[in-house]
C-alpha cells in the first residue's frame, strides 16, 4: 500500500490523465479500483475511484469513494460522497446505511425537526434508477401518446379508435407526471444548498463578522443548510432550525 502522503500528488497526477479516458479506460480502472479494495489497497482505491469520478459520476461510484474515506478514517469525507450517492439514488439502502454509520462517528448530533416522509419506497420511486429515468420515461411516453392518438384519428373503427383516443390520453397523463417527476429530480439534483462542515472545529457566530457573539459550535462531519453569503460568510442553517454565520472555507457543498 502507498504511503498516505503520496496519496494526493497521485490523486493530482491520475485526475490529469483521466479528464480523457475512454468508456474501456474507465471500466478497467474502475474493476482495478475494486480489485485494490478488496484487497485492503485502500489509498490506491481511492485513487483510481477518483480518476473515474473526473469522467463520469454515479450512485456507484460515489458509494465507493465514500468506503474508501470511511476506512482511511475521513469521517467528513465519507459523509460528503455518501450524501452525495443519496441525492442521485435516494432510497439506496446500503448508501443509507453506511451514512448512518459515519455519522455515528460525527460530534454534532443534531436533532431533526419532524417531517412528513414515505421513507425508501418514495426514495426509490421518485428516484428512480439514475437521475435522468423520469426525463427519458417523459420522452418515451409523450411519443406514445403521439403515436396512439395518430393512429386513433386514421382508424375507422369505432371501438378501437375509442380504445386508443382512451389510452393516448392515459399516456398523456403519465407523460404529464413523469415530466414533473423529472423537473422535481432535477431541481433536486442540482441543488448545492446543503454542505457538510470540514473543519475540526467551527465558531457558528450571531453576525457575518470577527468578534460577534457565538451562538454554538459545530464539528467535522455536521450537515447544514447554506442560506445565503454576505461579507465573505455563509450564514447556515441546522437540522434543527437554529441559524447563524460561519466562514465558508470550513465547509464544502454536497
Amino acid at each position: 500500500m502507498k504511503p498516505l502522503l503520496l496519496i494526493p500528488v497521485l490523486m493530482v497526477a491520475h485526475a490529469a490523465v483521466a479528464k480523457h479516458l475512454s468508456e474501456a479506460q474507465v471500466d478497467s480502472l474502475s474493476a482495478k479500483a475494486s480489485r485494490s479494495y478488496a484487497a485492503g489497497n485502500v489509498g490506491e482505491a481511492l485513487m483510481l475511484y477518483d480518476s473515474v469520478w473526473t469522467t463520469r459520476t454515479s450512485p456507484d461510484l460515489l458509494y465507493n469513494i465514500g468506503n474508501c474515506h470511511f476506512k482511511l478514517n475521513d469521517i467528513p469525507r465519507a459523509v460528503l460522497f455518501y450524501e452525495r450517492a443519496l441525492k442521485l439514488a435516494p432510497g439506496d439502502e446500503d448508501v443509507k446505511a453506511n451514512l448512518e454509520l459515519a455519522r455515528q462517528s460525527v460530534v454534532d448530533r443534531v436533532n431533526e425537526l419532524p417531517s412528513f416522509s414515505l421513507g425508501s419506497t418514495w426514495g426509490r420511486l421518485r428516484g428512480g434508477a439514475d437521475a435522468d429515468q423520469w426525463a427519458r420515461r417523459s420522452l418515451w411516453a409523450a411519443f406514445l401518446s403521439f403515436i396512439l392518438i395518430a393512429g386513433a384519428l386514421m382508424l375507422k373503427h369505432r371501438t378501437g379508435r375509442r380504445v386508443l383516443l382512451a389510452t393516448g390520453g392515459i399516456m398523456v397523463l403519465v407523460a404529464g407526471m413523469s415530466v414533473a417527476f423529472a423537473a422535481f429530480r432535477h431541481a433536486e439534483v442540482t441543488d448545492d444548498s446543503e454542505a457538510i462542515i470540514m473543519a475540526a472545529k467551527v465558531d457558528v457566530r450571531s453576525e457575518p463578522r470577527t468578534g460577534t457573539t457565538v451562538l454554538f459550535v459545530l464539528h467535522k462531519g455536521t450537515k447544514v443548510t447554506v442560506l445565503q453569503e454576505e461579507n465573505g460568510w455563509t450564514e447556515v442553517r441546522l437540522a434543527n432550525g437554529n441559524v447563524g454565520w460561519m466562514p465558508p472555507s470550513t465547509l464544502e457543498r454536497i
